[in-house]
């Protein structure tokens, strides 16, 4: 079932940079966060870590950091959720540390995910964040009915069974996604054969203006530089005023908040690495205790900003990086709670996908990810100075909530 959300959601953009030569280095920077952008989360949403976020992401970038990479740890993470209730053994325990819910009942695991949920939903009523899941069932097979309760009481899942030896439940599948995704996502599934038993999928949709827009009269080519020091032309918006800062020896980092509210709880970040900082080597300090250290440092400072607009477009198979981190027992087997003993049997995971699709205008910010768990059978198949900071490189994005933590997008832009 759809959550729509008049909502909260904090899109952290970091703006990394590979090309020219020198590093530089600016004065410290007060530690206290001004009051407009609340970098701390609750300590009550045990469930929601950056450990997830930021190891998955640095499993994709590890493989491809030289292209575009945008993900959505939040819809990976409710869509294993769901999946996790259904794992017994050592694929539960997998399963938990990698999502990080060890030391949880089960219970505990789902009402602190679900409270995430809820909390994301009470929000800037400027701010729309809509979070849908569902459940296709293979009709062949029979769902146990504690696994799907679950799943309908702590996710609000839609639960439907389909002929999955029908094209059409495919073209059901899709349009549900399509849906869900406000037509920026229009299909995750190719085809459908009844070696599958179930098909978890979660949807987040996401659009947010500026606090402050761009003005799109002041949006002018300019020079984007490419890993290779190539340059190539991209339209950049330009905007000055007080804005929420950092910097240190590495990187340059602004907060751009959205929606009307004064609480400053949904903004994108951009981190500007300094020239001649190797790229690769930034991305690999992007773990949970530097993001977290770095999320305390934002003072109030004036300046210049010029930022590329950009649309992107992401499909990745996320089983290699699930697989690094530790959840390969899921990969296996140990689903032994989705199907009854008469229905199937034991299950596994066979494919986590994810779409996504994020645009960054003059505006603000339209984003959208799905994520598909594709279950089988076991016995088919195993007040300083002005500063003047120029997006024109490489760099880093993620969408935060300030008050969760929760990390809702997250990428890397080498050429937007």
């Amino acid at each position: 079932m759809k959550r729509v959300v008049l909502s909260m959601l904090v899109l952290l953009l970091v703006i990394p940079v590979i090309s020219g030569c020198g590093s530089s280095s600016s004065p410290p920077i007060p530690s206290n966060p001004i009051p407009s952008n609340p970098s701390v989360k609750s300590h009550s949403l045990q469930a929601e870590s950056g450990d997830f976020a930021f190891g998955l992401f640095q499993q994709v970038a590890s493989g491809d950091y030289q292209d575009n990479i945008v993900l959505s740890p939040l819809s990976a993470k409710l869509a294993l959720a769901m999946t996790y209730n259904g794992a017994v053994g050592e694929t539960k325990d997998a399963m938990a540390s990698v999502l990080g819910l060890e030391g949880m009942s089960l219970e505990e695991a789902n009402q602190q995910l679900g409270n995430l949920m809820t909390s994301l939903e009470q929000a800037d009523e400027d701010v729309l964040l809509e979070i849908a899941n569902s459940l296709w069932a293979n009709q062949v097979y029979e769902l146990r009915q504690d696994f799907v309760e679950r799943c309908r009481e702590w996710y609000e899942a839609e639960v439907s069974n389909l002929d999955f030896s029908d094209p059409e439940s495919s073209e059901i599948i899709n349009a549900w996604v399509k849906e869900q995704t406000h037509d920026k996502i229009e299909k995750i599934v190719d085809s459908l054969s009844n070696e599958i038993a179930l098909i978890l999928i979660n949807a987040v949709y996401f659009n947010g203006k500026w606090r402050t827009q761009f003005d799109a009269s002041l949006t002018e080519d300019g020079n984007f530089y490419l890993l290779d020091g190539s340059a190539t032309t991209v339209p950049l918006m330009h905007q000055s005023g007080e804005y929420s800062y950092y910097e240190n020896e590495d990187f340059q980092a602004v907060s751009l908040p959205y929606g009307e509210g004064q609480e400053g709880r949904m903004s994108m970040y951009v981190i500007l690495p300094h020239q001649g900082r190797d790229y690769g080597e930034f991305l690999s300090t992007l773990i949970e205790a530097n993001w977290e250290e770095w999320m305390d440092m934002f003072q109030a400072r004036e300046g210049e900003l010029a930022l590329p607009r950009f649309k992107v477009e992401y499909k990745k198979e996320l089983n290699d990086a699930l697989i690094a981190m530790g959840m390969g027992p899921a990969f296996v087997g140990g689903l032994e709670d989705i199907l009854t003993a008469s229905g199937g049997g034991e299950a596994y995971i066979s494919k986590v996908l994810q779409k996504t699709y994020i645009d960054v205008n003059e505006e603000g910010t339209e984003a959208a990810a799905v994520t598909e768990v594709e279950c089988r059978i076991v016995s088919v198949h195993p007040e300083p100075p002005p500063f003047v900071m120029t997006v024109d490189r490489p760099f880093f994005f993620a969408i935060r909530d300030n008050q969760t933590g929760a990390l809702l997008f997250m990428g890397s832009i080498t050429n937007p």
